[in-house]
């Protein structure tokens, strides 16, 4: 059985968050009780073992001012064969 700073460990390095408390307030009253103000960092560049690299060019976002390219965060439509920019929201092929 895992502590909980190992298990506080283990849940900053999967996701790349970690919070000012590892305890968020269950209340109004205990949130304005508290000294230090609840405040989270998150890494999105985080590096992922977890994920195999890709073998071919990035995809990238045919707006012009944009060129983002496809990302975790992207909306994708499978059915349609389409991605939605997360920056410019441009539909892509």
């Amino acid at each position: 059985m895992a502590t909980y700073q190992e298990f506080i460990q283990q849940n900053e390095d999967r996701d790349g968050v970690r919070f000012s408390w590892n305890v968020w307030p269950s209340s109004r009253l205990e949130a304005t009780r508290m000294v230090v103000p609840v405040g989270c960092m998150y890494t999105p560049l985080k590096e992922r073992p977890d994920l195999p690299p890709i073998c071919y060019d990035p995809v990238v976002c045919s707006r012009s001012s944009c060129k983002a390219i496809l990302n975790p965060f992207c909306q994708v439509d499978y059915r349609a064969k389409l991605w939605h920019c997360n920056f410019c929201f441009q539909r892509n092929a």
